[in-house]
């Protein structure tokens, strides 16, 4: 093969092709969930996305949807398509290290042109089933076709592992490091993405220095020190460490000498530049090489690094999204270290279970004043009990919430007692490393069961699986008699083994061959996957699966794969005698076949989000349930972030106001809320900006100082008066410290009856209360609640001019004791003066809310695509809205006795909401078929019924094979599918079909023998 370096270059770029189309054709068209709508929104308007922020991809997101034009429902595809060509890009990097290292294993010299056919064709066949392989793994296709920052951040893994391969093809020509110091630029760049791809650093320092230097123990000890030492000081010194001595500097200036703000880090910059700079201009006249090039590594890191002035840019330019506010040095430092999630300790910290003894006071903490940095007091670190520390702390996340059970369910600690040592290390080998990456690991090599999310390891929700009968029933349990129900989740693939089977097949030739290489495919593999999860130390019940935070060990076992062509061809070819260019040719077709070909049979349909529009039709769905000018409470990503997108993007309802619960705590986002935002008049608030600052008022506690009567009811402007009063006489003393309390937890609301009904919020025919009264239940508020009860306050007494709602995704501890005047409004609570009625379902407005439903809303092609993909997440909102159409159907029938609107709003659920795309579960089924009863549509009903009953009898027989270790899990299912088969019975004979109730009553005493 002659100009294999021609040839290898267009195979590269035409596995980036493959990759390419293959991404384009499974791209999401319009707005993904979680942090997608975020991203897409601060790319097309350049704004501030949540810390520690990720402005590269933001900068590219907004090149990209230029291309757009004018047409506004076009952005959110352009930007996912920053995934889509990043995603490429790194599997064509994936396809040139796969080579690089494919020929050192056959002994051809890096440089060659010309390599003997049957080598070259296992070389090239190596690195195409290597990269397509990682093209169709499941957790990075997945990243691969919607706007998040993950796939850009394994293109610069790529590029960073990619580019100290290429050094080594030059590494004795002069100006060879000049690939050392685009590595650093590159790492520098990354941040700008995320962190993870600092996770390179010793990889890289390892093929360096080995490079360089002889091997040796000691050798190997320097190079570890170094490539920790830089990872640790790049991620712990330099990115957090430059903002905060900037912030120092600026300080100085502007308190000392009385410059205007930003001038001391302007000189900061300018000191640090000017030091490097003659750092480097030493180094060269002295000749300190290694001195140079570290001088030179350090200010291309900082040249990637200032991307980050974005963010301070954008952020002085007080966009709609302005996460944390970043505008000053000190709020851009508390942004880059994520101080607003906390941190969980790693080497040291308590339990779960520990107690709270005190505050530890760190250093002064400042803010931007007007015209100076103020104090805003020390920072305060909570103080555990000593005797509930442990070294290596892997169950120490007091704040979630079932924290503990988790915890205990994965270790065998009890509670009320203090976990072992033992305990804590059985968390970290079953649950962090088993559960949250061996699993993640062996979907993508093995098989996945489901995309139902994992929260307890039972047998059937995301677990790995085989498609290896014998296998799978050991691991899982029985895997025959599947009930149909279970067969048609689209994420079930199975790849029998085969990728993984070939990949330790590439490990073992590549550390056979050429041990060195596998050492360092190993260190990147370990270090992008278990230290990850050393660093997360991931508490139990997580939001959503966290398999893509660990793509990067996973695409670096796709070079394995690869590899495995070699360890085939090197075998077959000592032991049979034939042509070799036959032979390589034949295994890279067959190990086509058995890794990426048959990933990419079983992957394609769980992962092709083509024309999947649920995003932006759940933000429609949300936005058009608010009535004009509305304030909309929300509280996840799910229920905030699409309908961000909406606002930001496609100008839909901007009218509506919406406040995410979770960031109201913090002074920047009130402050948000004072000011316009597109057609959103400002917030009416009593409480001053000073008052509400950083460190004033975080938590207000409940304190009965014997002055108020607790049976009594109080309005609720004069309690938020009081808490926020500055008058000493209004305040308790803590500590010598004076602070605002709670006095009450009776509030009352007032209504006015002419202005509500003028607003048309109530009917005058509607009983309307006088006074809303609520008690909101807690012994402390955080600052937030306060903010909140402040909007109720002045909302009721300005006549009620702003609608108020509350998605309800949003929870119950966020209603705050109102939900009893909520009235249902689609995916909205609003509310309402009007007193619900306990025994009834709530407040419904039935023809209001059947319009809403049958001609408002959106549904993201549901309707229209009978094979697309709804996974976990997307299935919440769907499922929802079912129970609503099901709610507001037994209004009309049984309350309305209006049969035939019933059954319309069943059947149309059915049109928009198809059982193909998102079966029912048992207890929404029997809610149909209880409705249709109702509604004297028995036909339908029974109709309904023979599905039922046959998943019924399908799930029993499959549960009652259970035994042993899985066993425990089965009993409340299995008594579940009993009981909707025997009150599918009773529900026939009750309404005339005594031999239909007989059948599945016999059928009933059969299985539940």
């Amino acid at each position: 093969m002659k100009k294999f370096g021609l040839v290898n270059n267009v195979f590269g770029w035409l596995s980036f092709l493959a990759a390419l189309i293959v991404y384009s054709l499974t791209a999401e068209e319009s707005v993904s969930l979680w942090d997608c709508g975020e991203f897409i929104s601060a790319s097309y308007r350049m704004q501030v996305v949540h810390p520690p922020g990720a402005p590269l991809f933001l900068m590219i997101g907004r090149v990209f949807s230029l291309m757009a034009g004018n047409d506004v429902s076009m952005v959110a595809w352009w930007v996912n398509m920053v995934s889509v060509v990043t995603s490429a890009l790194t599997v064509l990097f994936t396809f040139w290290i796969i080579v690089h290292f494919a020929k050192k294993i056959l002994d051809i010299a890096l440089d060659a042109q010309e390599v003997e056919l049957s080598k070259g064709i296992a070389i090239l066949g190596s690195g195409l089933v290597g990269a397509m392989s990682l093209t169709f793994m499941d957790s990075f296709w997945f990243s691969a076709v919607e706007a998040e920052v993950y796939a850009s951040s394994s293109l610069f893994t790529a590029l960073s592992f990619w580019c100290i391969l290429k050094w080594e093809r030059v590494k004795h020509e002069h100006g060879s490091d000049r690939w050392l110091i685009l590595i650093a630029y590159t790492l520098g760049l990354a941040v700008g993405l995320h962190l993870l791809n600092l996770l390179v650093i010793p990889a890289v320092v390892y093929y360096y220095y080995f490079h360089r230097y002889k091997y040796s123990r000691k050798g190997l000890y320097i190079s570890t020190a170094i490539g920790i030492g830089a990872l640790g000081a790049i991620q712990s010194v330099i990115l957090p460490g430059l903002p905060k001595v900037a912030a120092f500097f600026d300080r100085m200036f502007v308190n000392s000498l009385g410059m205007p703000f930003n001038s001391g880090v302007l000189f900061f910059v300018a000191l640090f530049l000017g030091l490097l700079t003659y750092g480097i201009y030493y180094t060269i006249k002295t000749n300190h090489t290694i001195a140079n090039l570290v001088l030179n590594c350090l200010l291309f890191v900082f040249l990637g690094y200032s991307s980050y002035s974005m963010v301070v840019l954008r952020s002085l330019a007080d966009p709609a999204i302005d996460m944390n506010n970043p505008e000053d040095p000190y709020t851009l430092t508390s942004y880059i270290n994520r101080e607003q999630y906390g941190d969980r300790p790693l080497l040291y910290g308590p339990y779960y279970n520990a107690d709270y003894i005190g505050i530890e006071e760190g250093p002064m903490q400042y803010r931007k004043g007007k015209d100076s940095y103020v104090e805003i007091g020390n920072k305060l670190e909570p103080k555990w009990d000593p005797k509930y520390s442990t070294f290596f702390p892997r169950m120490g996340d007091s704040q979630k919430e079932q924290g503990a059970q988790g915890y205990q369910l994965w270790s065998g600690a009890k509670e009320g007692r203090k976990p072992t040592f033992g305990q804590n290390m059985t968390f970290f080998f079953k649950y962090q490393l088993g559960y949250m990456y061996m699993r993640y690991f062996m979907w993508n090599f093995v098989g996945r069961q489901n995309d139902d999310q994992g929260m307890v390891g039972d047998p059937w929700s995301g677990n790995w699986l085989s498609g290896i009968n014998f296998i799978d029933n050991m691991i899982l349990g029985p895997q025959t008699k599947l009930p149909d129900s279970f067969k048609v989740n689209k994420a079930r693939n199975t790849y029998f083994f085969l990728p993984l089977i070939l990949g330790i097949l590439g490990m073992v030739i590549q550390f056979r061959k050429r041990r060195f290489d596998g050492n360092i495919v190993l260190t990147l593999f370990l270090f992008t996957g278990v230290l990850i999860i050393v660093y997360l130390n991931q508490p139990p019940f997580e939001p959503r699966e966290r398999d893509y935070s660990m793509v990067g060990s996973f695409q670096t076992f796709c070079i394995w794969i690869g590899l495995g062509v070699l360890f085939i061809y090197d075998y077959l070819g000592r032991k049979l005698k034939m042509s070799k260019t036959g032979l390589a040719a034949g295994i890279t077709v067959v190990s086509m076949l058995a890794a990426p070909v048959l990933m990419a049979k079983y992957n394609w349909d769980d992962h092709d989000r083509s024309d999947r529009r649920l995003g932006i039709s759940f933000a429609k769905n949300y936005l058009n349930s608010c009535a004009k000018n509305a304030i909309l409470f929300t509280n996840g990503d799910n229920d905030t972030y699409p309908l961000w997108y909406a606002q930001n993007v496609e100008g839909i309802r901007t009218d509506v106001r919406i406040i995410n619960l979770s960031l109201l705590g913090t002074d920047w986002y009130i402050n948000l809320l004072r000011r316009k935002v597109y057609d959103s008049e400002p917030l009416d608030l009593s409480i001053p900006e000073e008052k509400l600052v950083e460190g004033l008022r975080d938590i207000t506690y409940f304190f009965d100082n014997g002055k108020f009567d607790q049976n009594q009811i109080y309005p609720l402007d004069q309690v938020v008066a009081f808490m926020t009063s500055d008058n000493e006489a209004d305040m308790t003393s803590n500590r010598g410290k004076s602070m605002n309390f709670m006095p009450v937890k009776k509030f009352s609301l007032p209504v006015d009856r002419n202005a509500v009904i003028k607003q048309n919020i109530v009917k005058e025919t509607d009983d309307i209360v006088g006074n809303i009264t609520f008690d909101i239940g807690a012994n402390n508020i955080y600052k937030g609640t306060l903010v909140v009860l402040d909007i109720l306050s002045q909302n009721a007494k300005n006549g009620w001019k702003r609608p108020i709602y509350f998605t309800t995704t949003t929870g119950s501890s966020a209603y705050l004791n109102l939900d009893e005047y909520f009235r249902l409004e689609g995916l909205t609570y609003r509310l309402v003066p009007l007193k619900n009625d306990k025994e009834r379902m709530g407040l419904i407005d039935p023809d209001m809310l059947a319009r809403k439903l049958t001609k408002d809303f959106d549904w993201g092609n549901m309707d229209k695509n009978l094979k697309m993909n709804l996974d976990d997440k997307a299935t919440l909102v769907p499922k929802n809205l079912r129970v609503l159409f099901v709610q507001l159907a037994r209004t009309y029938a049984m309350e309305r006795n209006e049969n035939q609107k019933a059954v319309e709003l069943l059947d149309y659920s059915q049109k928009v909401i198809p059982e193909a795309i998102l079966p029912m579960d048992l207890r929404l089924r029997f809610y149909y078929i209880d409705t249709y009863y109702a509604a004297k549509a028995n036909k339908k009903a029974e109709e309904l019924m023979k599905h039922m009953v046959k998943d019924c009898e399908q799930q029993i027989v499959f549960y009652k094979q259970y035994t042993g270790k899985n066993a425990k899990y089965v009993t409340e299912k299995l008594q579940e599918a009993l009981g909707y088969l025997a009150e599918c019975g009773k529900r026939a004979t009750e309404n005339g079909n005594v031999k239909l109730g007989e059948k599945y009553t016999t059928l009933f005493n059969q299985l539940s023998r």
